[in-house]
């Protein structure tokens, strides 16, 4: 028993190691099962929380990637806007001029031997005045209209540009011949015949049309835009509308008027005018009523030059402005000197031109002129022609208007040429009609010209005006015009434009035939001498 029992004792011991082993096993493995276990859930969760990065990352690239996207698009925008600016033209949408230059200088390296390349640049005829008159929106409108209108007439072989302001330029591949070419020419000016509608008022436009012709007149790129900038020059001093082809002559030309315009500009600034008068005579009373104002430039090299020779290219240029501004103020002054001298009834006439009529101060600066001479406003009068007062209508009956309401006269000068004149004078308020002194060379041997001007006389006395004529060189011509009742002659019979010293002159001998006389007397001396 006693064996047994220590026996018993030591499989109990044995038996309480053992399960202590195992609970220790037990407890160690379930110890590293939950360390297992919380690795494992922190190990997840730092790959949530990697994710969560990641994906906050993505989401990250994602926004700059599109921001890249957006940046990229406007970008590649504004490069094309850049693009667009540097070669379109805002207003009308065409090419311009740094477009048509490269395609120019392209279709002239690309052109094949025996083939031409015809270049043509149109100008708007007065386009100015439209500005001047109803404001830049309404040229840009014309500008719009009348590149709608080229767009219609040109073809797959043209290509248009607005080279600048009031210019276009075509230039035409593929043409045959000139003859052909030239028809194009044609149609381009038909469509300015119809009135383009601004302002709810019609206005026509002509065009005026230089023409170059590679390789003939260049092959160079520079070379050949001078020269059809050249013939267009040419073509507006012929009296716009027209077309002119280049040919080296014209640089010769071009050269000569731009020394002009340059020796103009001095004249302006160094007082180089003088006003010449012819005067104007009272057929009832055969004595000087006025004069006429006429612009002379004393050149300190070429002497006197007349008001034809210089007058168009300051009309061009701008300069006119200037020069009618003086020619008013100093024909203001000169006639307040005559009426202190004691001819009170004395009138003085001014003509005005086309640009001078449009100007937006007119009214103002005839006031200026008037008060700073101190004479009567009736004592003034202003000439027109009839092409200017019919350009525009509706202007001109304004303006004619608000120069009557300050008592100002007006007078419509070269009446009954070019125009149906006589439908509109019921609707001018002038206060005289002059009638052209083309009627005048033919009047006593043409019947149809004598039938003319006693229709002209008898229509102004029926709405109440006066008539001067105008070119009165023979005592036959007065005493038909004196017959027919007209009321007021000028012309050699009884002077040429003098200076004002010999209009002093005039004025003490205000007899007409004294005055004949004397004229006719100096002619003679001349001739003699």
């Amino acid at each position: 028993m006693g064996i047994f029992s220590g026996s018993i004792n030591d499989w109990v011991f044995l038996f309480g190691i053992v399960l202590i082993i195992v609970l220790v096993c037990v407890l160690v493995t379930s110890w590293k099962k939950s360390l297992a276990e919380r690795a494992v859930y922190e190990e997840k969760k730092q790959l949530e929380e990697n994710y969560k990065e990641l994906e906050e990352a993505y989401k990250q690239l994602q926004a700059a990637n599109e921001k890249l996207d957006i940046k990229y698009e406007e970008l590649k925008v504004s490069e094309e806007r850049n693009k667009k600016l540097a070669y379109v033209d805002y207003l009308t949408e065409l090419p311009n001029r740094a477009a048509f230059t490269e395609y120019l200088e392209y279709t002239l390296s690309t052109l094949k031997k025996g083939h031409i390349l015809p270049v043509m640049y149109i100008d708007l005829d007065n386009f100015k005045e439209i500005n001047d008159t109803l404001g830049h929106s309404y040229g840009d409108e014309l500008l719009i209209d009348c590149a709608e209108r080229l767009k219609q007439v040109i073809d797959k072989n043209d290509y248009l540009a607005r080279f600048g302001g009031d210019e276009f330029i075509i230039l035409s591949e593929n043409v045959i011949n000139m003859w052909e070419y030239e028809n194009k020419i044609q149609n381009i000016q038909k469509i300015f015949s119809q009135p383009f509608i601004l302002s709810l008022k019609e206005f026509f436009i002509t065009c005026s049309v230089g023409v170059a012709v590679a390789p003939k007149d260049s092959d160079s790129a520079q070379n050949l835009l001078k020269n059809v900038d050249v013939a267009l020059y040419h073509a507006k001093g012929l009296g716009k509308n027209t077309v002119s082809f280049y040919e080296p002559s014209l640089d010769t030309h071009i050269v000569t008027k731009m020394e002009t315009q340059s020796e103009l500009h001095t004249a302006i600034a160094n007082g180089q005018f003088e006003l010449y008068y012819q005067a104007q005579v009272d057929l009832d009373s055969d004595r000087i009523v006025g004069f006429e104002a006429l612009v002379r430039w004393n050149h300190p090299e070429k002497g006197i030059i007349t008001a034809d020779k210089f007058i168009p290219l300051a009309e061009d240029t701008g300069m006119i402005s200037s020069i009618g501004s003086w020619v008013l103020f100093q024909a203001c002054r000169q006639l307040k000197e005559w009426q202190d001298m004691g001819f009170k009834d004395l009138t003085i006439a001014v003509n005005l031109s086309s640009r001078q009529f449009k100007d937006s101060d007119l009214v103002e600066t005839v006031e200026a002129a008037i008060k700073e001479a101190g004479i009567h406003p009736e004592d003034l009068e202003l000439e027109i022609t009839e092409s200017i007062a019919l350009d525009d209508i509706t202007y001109s009956i304004d303006m004619i208007q608000r120069l009557k309401e300050i008592g100002i006269k007006i007078s419509l000068d070269d009446f009954g040429t070019g125009y149906s004149s006589m439908n509109y004078l019921k609707y001018l308020p002038v206060s005289n009609i002059k009638i052209d002194k083309s009627f005048m060379e033919t009047i006593i041997e043409d019947k149809s010209d004598k039938a003319i001007v006693s229709a002209i006389i008898t229509l102004a006395r029926n709405f109440n005006l006066d008539v001067i004529a105008e070119g009165v060189e023979s005592t036959e011509q007065a005493s038909f015009l004196k017959k027919a009742q007209c009321n007021i002659v000028q012309g050699y019979l009884y002077s040429v434009p003098v200076s004002k010293e010999d209009a002093d002159s005039l004025l003490k001998n205000t007899d007409a035939e004294k005055i004949h006389n004397m004229f006719q007397q100096e002619e003679t001396e001349t001739v003699q001498g």
